[in-house]
């Protein structure tokens, strides 16, 4: 009987189209469109941002304003504004007017003949700087080589001795880290966070569906006519929603490899598809398995509020805080420095989090797995049987 209650929720599921190719569409196709879409998009903003003509105007005295404003003009992306500059008192007002991007501004009595360092100003909008603004130091750096090979010559100084001056002591730093190591810990608190994300999304729409959707419809009074005990309803219902849960996970990561393998063959990304190489199959695997735990556990805990709701609407409201249960944990884990010791290593959600984590980088100890598996499947059975004993009173199914 258990299975055919399954088969009869899962045939359910499919026959509401919209839940059905949200679950298949969304992990496979809409979610790599999207990302793909926003990371071209920034992509985009971010290139022509830095490409933009540039109004700038220089403060400076006049034996120096007209060569440093021509030399600057000599990037055809930047504009002098000759006239537009009176005094400092107007730099912030005109930037944050919009009417210049950025001026430079030298001490009054600047002299490049006098051996000492001088202090050039230059004023923009940081909060608009996306890069565009390293085109003044580039324009400006010969000037700034003429000067240093005068100076050298002034002195009498070798290279060597100019480098030495420089910089007397050069700290050369060896990683003793493996590349995978190193993306992992700068790439892989990302994978856990979006498995969870997934995982939430894939359980939501069935349990709102099989549980207070049911009660919507009226068809749950006909199923709870069956002659079977109330837990093998519940059971049933709660394998559809942890089996959805686990296959948006599982379809998005497949998706997501294809996607990446595709791309990372046709831009000839080395480096992307190093890092999709260096996880392997095995440890790829053991993030998904450690994910069923969590499945679980949002799959027992939304159902039990969905038949708590009255209403399909009602249930909405009610599993919308539900998403910090999963979100936050796995900002935690994002956190630098969050390690699988002490308390973190039997937190639920939180232990399988910075797992997922150390698996991508290839520094998990395996044994570790045994107590995260035991700390995640006591919660999910303690929530399980909330769920049943929720399901047995009478006033909440039919309130």
């Amino acid at each position: 009987m258990f299975w055919h209650i399954v088969k009869k929720e899962v045939s359910e599921l499919r026959r509401d189209k919209k839940s059905f190719w949200f679950l298949v569409l969304f992990p496979t196709l809409l979610l790599p469109l999207l990302m793909g879409g926003a990371i071209w998009f920034a992509g985009q903003t971010i290139k022509g941002k830095q490409s933009e003509t540039l109004e700038f105007a220089v403060l400076a005295p006049s034996s120096w304003q007209q060569q440093l404003g021509q030399l600057l003009s000599q990037d055809e992306q930047m504009n002098w504004q000759q006239q537009r500059l009176l005094n400092a008192e107007q730099i912030p007002e005109l930037i944050n007017n919009k009417q210049l991007d950025f001026v430079l501004q030298l001490p009054a009595g600047f002299d490049p003949n006098t051996l000492q360092s001088h202090v050039w100003q230059l004023h923009y909008n940081q909060a608009d700087d996306v890069g565009q603004f390293s085109r003044v130091k580039q324009q400006l750096s010969p000037l700034f080589e003429q000067w240093q090979q005068q100076y050298q010559q002034q002195l009498g100084l070798t290279e060597t001795q100019v480098a030495g001056l420089k910089q007397p002591i050069e700290l050369q730093e060896i990683g003793t880290a493996a590349e995978r190591e190193d993306i992992g810990e700068k790439v892989g608190g990302m994978l856990p966070y979006m498995l969870i994300f997934l995982c939430l999304m894939g359980a939501m729409i069935p349990a709102l569906d099989i549980a207070a959707g049911e009660k919507e419809r009226g068809t749950l009074e006909t199923l709870l006519l069956a002659p079977q005990q109330r837990r093998t309803i519940v059971l049933a219902k709660f394998f559809v929603v942890t089996g959805a849960s686990i296959t948006v996970a599982l379809l998005t990561v497949v998706s997501g490899l294809l996607w990446l393998l595709g791309i990372g063959q046709a831009l000839a990304a080395e480096k992307l598809l190093q890092a999709v190489n260096a996880v392997g199959l095995g440890d790829l695997a053991l993030v998904l398995l450690a994910l069923v735990p969590i499945a679980m556990i949002l799959a027992a805990l939304m159902l039990t509020m969905s038949f708590f709701a009255r209403s399909y609407k009602e249930a909405q409201g009610y599993l919308a805080p539900v998403q910090f249960v999963a979100i936050v944990p796995a900002i935690v884990a994002i956190v630098p420095g969050t390690e699988l010791t002490g308390g973190i290593l039997w937190t639920p959600i939180v232990n399988v989090m910075v797992a997922s984590k150390e698996l991508v980088k290839g520094t998990l100890d395996y044994a570790l797995l045994l107590p995260i598996a035991l700390s995640n499947l006591s919660l999910a059975l303690l929530l399980l049987v909330l769920c049943v004993y929720w399901v047995s009173q009478e006033k909440v199914l039919f309130r």
